[in-house]
């Protein structure tokens, strides 16, 4: 068995790829409430992303485990997805299908193949932690669960854990900022 947490990034400066004071207490905090370490941890190129992992590091009182940058945690079609969910007047997954279909749909098979690859990083038995961003992970977790989850919240995500028998499967846990939920 193999857990995998996607996380969003905390809460971003408007102006700025960069934490606000708020996002880095944000992050210090999901760190305090961790019961377990990282043995990996994949990163967005977004400053944000680093800065995330860093603090919910930090909080958790862990060193820095393997880590990397991984491209493929962000989308060149950023303003597609804007546009998308500006259309649908939504983040839901469901709702910016509606709006882009093929777009949407060539996405998630991409970021469903970049999820598969991290998990496959982390060590069996093993954790690992991805800072991204939403509606990306939402996609992935799609891609990977056939689940249509909410639309991610500051520092909140979702474990994929994953069995490794012949067939691998995957079982969803969502964590929220006030609750688990698991599908």
């Amino acid at each position: 068995m193999k857990v995998l947490e996607l996380r969003r990034h905390a809460a971003r400066e408007k102006e700025a790829d960069a934490l606000t004071p708020e996002g880095r207490v944000q992050a210090e905090d999901l760190g305090r409430s961790l019961t377990h370490r990282f043995d990996v941890v994949f990163v967005s190129p977004a400053r944000r992303a680093a800065e995330t992992a860093a603090w919910i590091l930090r909080g958790a009182g862990h060193p820095v485990p393997d880590h990397a940058v991984v491209q493929g945690l962000v989308s060149d079609q950023e303003d597609r997805w804007r546009a998308a969910g500006k259309a649908s007047h939504s983040s839901r997954l469901d709702a910016l299908v509606l709006h882009e279909p093929g777009f949407i749909g060539d996405e998630v098979k991409r970021l469903t193949a970049v999820i598969e690859g991290l998990i496959d990083r982390v060590p069996e038995g093993g954790r690992g932690l991805a800072v991204g961003h939403s509606p990306l992970l939402e996609a992935a977790v799609y891609g990977l669960t056939g689940a249509v989850i909410e639309p991610l919240k500051e520092c909140e995500g979702v474990a994929l854990i994953r069995s490794d028998e012949e067939h691998p499967t995957f079982r969803l846990e969502e964590l929220r900022r006030s609750r688990s939920v698991q599908t």
